[in-house]
């Protein structure tokens, strides 16, 4: 089971984006991008996230920023928001804070990044973009205490099987000299429309603060609200994606994250 997020584009220059990539406005709102989030209990509880995206034509794809997946790329790294961007919110319910650190844990969230070459960063913020710095402050493991340490640093398990961009054949003659087209893959478990594009990544939960995921994770435990979004990079173009956009976008605006589904993320 999964709860899904279907993601909007942000329309504020929507007019010039379009004129920008040669496209209609019409085009580029047939962008489909989907978010699916799972709670997977084994071996470790984690958020699990996929990512979906399928452009409507050639004149799209061919302009789209989608760097390929590298294992040697999987690293922490600042600034990912500046090309392709798959992205995530979380923040915590303040139902599970005592009355001390309400003030100030209640407005506190999480960013996570993820490029698809497989570069990523989580960074935590105290507030609305607090601090304001530049990089934002890493989010550490629970028991890391330095910035600086590397090993420190909250990390994301990708799916050892990145989808790659998938694409429907050139036609050839068959001995009947029929012209068919031939299509990888063409079963309904397997098969991907033409300009298709995934990747899948899961944040561990025991990374996360107490008050946004507990030991156990119960159904009692803390995502209120989380915000899949996307950035997609079209030549010199960015087009913003979220399920509801502040105007001008504005992916850190509480007042625009859905709320958390447990059960419905819940993986079975």
């Amino acid at each position: 089971m999964s709860q899904i997020f279907n993601l909007r584009l942000a329309t504020d220059t929507l007019a010039v984006d379009a004129q920008q990539l040669g496209v209609t406005p019409e085009q580029l709102q047939h962008i489909h991008v989907k978010v699916s989030a799972s709670i997977i209990q084994q071996p470790d509880p984690q958020l699990w996230l996929t990512y979906s995206i399928q452009l409507p034509n050639a004149d799209l794809a061919t302009q789209l920023s989608w760097p390929a997946w590298e294992q040697a790329q999987v690293s922490f790294t600042d600034y990912l928001w500046e090309q392709t961007c798959l992205e995530c919110f979380i923040a915590g319910s303040n139902l599970v804070l005592d009355e001390v650190k309400k003030t100030n844990e209640a407005k506190s969230y999480i960013e996570i990044n993820a490029s698809p070459n497989g570069r990523y960063a989580l960074y935590y913020f105290e507030n609305y973009r607090t601090p304001p710095t530049l990089p934002p402050t890493p989010l550490l493991h629970k028991d890391g205490k330095l910035k600086t340490d590397k090993k420190s640093q909250a990390h994301i398990n990708w799916s050892t099987e990145p989808t790659k961009p998938q694409n429907i054949r050139v036609s050839k003659l068959l001995p009947n000299n029929k012209l068919t087209t031939v299509i990888n893959n063409l079963t309904a478990c397997s098969f991907k429309p033409r300009h298709f594009y995934q990747r899948s990544f899961g944040v561990p939960l025991n990374q996360l603060p107490s008050y946004i995921s507990n030991d156990s994770f119960s159904n009692s435990a803390c995502i209120e609200k989380l915000h899949p979004c996307v950035i997609l990079r079209l030549s010199d173009t960015v087009l913003y994606f979220a399920s509801a956009h502040a105007s001008p976008p504005d992916f850190h605006n509480h007042s625009y994250w859905p709320l958390f589904d447990y059960k419905a993320a819940l993986s079975e």
